[in-house]
């Protein structure tokens, strides 16, 4: 079974795959807890602009590794992806793995709407992403 949330996840670190997905209104929340990158996004243009920024922090030519643990259809055009991100910190070479659930909405086949859970407690635990996340204006990390 193929769904959106998981054609959203198996592209996740390539800019120009990710966004032939999306709705032109599409909007994109994550954690407040990842300050400024944290919160919605809304819009075409400010999703992908997030997701350069989001994504800079990773080797590109270590490329994205995603694993699916579960892909589901809800009612209607939603879909649930829960699955496990391995790529590699850029600044530091730390391999990272974390875990991610992405809950999409659609219209006509795009995505409007995705809502991003992750634990970004673990973020926090790697070195390179500490230094990162405060070169964002606005995120300040102890």
């Amino acid at each position: 079974m193929s769904t959106l949330a998981g054609d959203l996840a198996r592209v996740l670190g390539d800019v120009e795959a990710m966004q032939q997905l999306y709705a032109e209104d599409i909007s994109w929340t994550l954690p407040t807890s990842l300050g400024r990158i944290g919160g919605t996004h809304e819009g075409k243009d400010a999703v992908i602009a997030f997701n350069k920024i989001s994504l800079a922090a990773y080797d590109k030519s270590a490329g994205t590794h995603v694993e699916i643990h579960d892909e589901l259809n809800g009612e209607g055009d939603s879909s649930l992806a829960r699955f496990t991100v391995r790529s590699t910190v850029r600044a530091t070479g730390e391999g990272y793995e974390n875990e991610y659930v992405l809950l999409v909405r659609a219209r006509d086949g795009k995505i409007t709407e995705v809502v991003e859970y992750l634990d970004t407690l673990k973020v926090m635990h790697y070195e390179g992403l500490r230094k990162f996340l405060p070169a964002i204006p606005g995120v300040t990390v102890a």
